[in-house]
């Protein structure tokens, strides 16, 4: 009986384990289909290929197949992300997003938001593109996919650095870094380098930019960058860093050391300026005044502005004050609604925070009523147990007893037939010495018949 308890105890512990499963949602992943495999695996370094193998495949059922469905409409998208290939619309990734969120596949999660933030913000919706990249944030730390936790986290440096989230933007930049060295990928880290060191600069930390800039360079050197435009542009952001430190020589050496068609006047025209040579500094800055770019613009005539202070270029002064005045009011436009988006990102970012920890809360909560239940029926169950033991303990004891008494009985019964056969036999004999004594009893009469005749 004891053996039926535990069985039952058994059967329950399997159940509740089976229950705890099924609550948190857990799904095993179907086999992939060859080409879907394929393509995966040859994804990060020919994506063309990747994904002419999917647009030749067979598009896997949506009712039918619907775990591979989800698997090659996140593969195309990503394999278009890849090549920059414009897309218009978050249809497609959509479908893979809404299959694998309600799952416990984290490594997907985090490519399917990771994606959905990219294409939301090559569609200008930002505050979209954050949530979905803090998402994937979340979910790319329960992994070991490197490669997709630096894209999420270098995606997320990019938004916090161009809207100024100094502190924000280091965090994220050196986990990036911490996924590329992870990866063992020297490309991604050197972007990554290259991120870290714009932030160290919001922070005003201008020796640690430095260095980090110069680790990104010599990396670029190692990728036989050293001619490439990525290279280029480090350099001058180096030599704006030396500007801004003070080291005004350092930074015009730098910055004249480029070729001339990667050279930034401005930056030469300020040190220029600075070091008070006039003629260079006017040279110099004239040359970036044919640029589109309204903020480079302003920081132009803002400088002739400083020059026009000198005697040589008064007379233009009235000219760059009013081409200042002008730049600085249509800056000031642009940047009051940046700052409106940013000020409502930073309350969006801290409000789904928030919510992540509310649905973390709500999760424990209902992990641990699931488990006081669990533990309550398991006791219920004990107690139950119990009770049932002890009462067929008893009725076992009433058995025993009866059973003894049984073959009390029976040992009684047996000898009552001994002692009965005993009589029968003593009976038996009785009966012969009877017989005996009637035989004698007729001769007895013969003779007194005899006598009398």
């Amino acid at each position: 009986m004891r053996k039926i308890t535990h069985y039952i105890l058994y059967i329950l512990i399997a159940f509740t384990a089976f229950l705890n499963i099924q609550c948190s949602g857990n799904r095993k992943e179907k086999t992939l289909l060859p080409e879907l495999a394929h393509a995966e695996s040859v994804m990060f370094d020919h994506p063309d290929s990747a994904l002419h193998i999917l647009e030749a495949m067979p598009m896997p059922s949506a009712r039918r197949d619907k775990e591979n469905h989800a698997l090659w409409c996140l593969l195309v998208t990503q394999a278009k992300v890849k090549q920059l290939m414009k897309t218009s619309s978050d249809s497609l990734v959509r479908i893979a997003y809404n299959y694998y969120k309600p799952t416990d596949n984290a490594r997907r999660k985090a490519m399917s938001a990771l994606y959905m933030g990219d294409i939301n913000y090559e569609l200008g919706n930002i505050e979209e593109a954050m949530q979905y990249y803090l998402e994937g944030k979340t979910e790319v730390e329960k992994t070991d996919d490197y490669k997709t936790g630096y894209l999420i986290m270098f995606s997320l440096g990019k938004l916090y650095l161009f809207r100024n989230f100094a502190d924000y933007a280091l965090e994220v930049c050196t986990a990036a870094y911490d996924y590329a060295v992870k990866d063992s990928n020297k490309r991604y880290q050197m972007t990554a380098l290259r991120y870290l060191a714009r932030s160290y600069c919001l922070t005003n930390e201008l020796t640690k930019a430095i260095d980090t800039y110069n680790k990104c360079a010599s990396l670029a050197l190692e990728l036989g960058l050293g001619t490439d435009r990525y290279y280029y542009k480090v350099q001058t952001e180096i030599a704006l860093v030396y500007s801004n430190s003070g080291n005004l020589e350092k930074s015009l050496v730098l910055s004249k050391s480029l070729p001339v068609e990667y050279q930034s006047s401005l930056l030469i025209g300020s040190n220029y300026l600075m070091l008070n040579q006039y003629d260079s500094a006017y040279f110099y800055l004239n040359k970036d005044l044919n640029t589109d770019n309204v903020y480079t613009k302003k920081s132009i005539y803002k400088a002739l502005y400083q020059l026009g202070d000198t005697p040589e270029y008064r007379k233009y002064l009235k000219s760059y004050c009013d081409s200042l005045l002008f730049y600085t009011d249509s800056v000031m436009s642009l940047d009051k609604g940046k700052e409106i988006i940013a000020y409502k990102e930073k309350y969006d970012h801290q409000k789904l925070i928030t919510e992540q920890q509310r649905l973390k809360l709500e999760k424990a909560d209902a992990q641990r009523m699931l488990f006081i239940i669990t533990i309550c029926l398991i006791v219920v169950i004990a107690v139950v147990a119990y009770f049932y033991q002890k009462r067929l303990v008893r009725k076992e004891t009433t058995i025993r007893k009866q059973s003894e008494q049984l073959q009390d009985f029976m040992l009684q019964l047996h000898e009552y037939e001994t002692r009965l056969m005993q009589n029968n036999r003593y009976m038996e004999e009785l009966q012969e010495q009877i017989a005996g004594q009637e035989v004698n009893s007729e001769d007895i009469e013969s003779y007194r018949e005899q006598i009398d005749s």
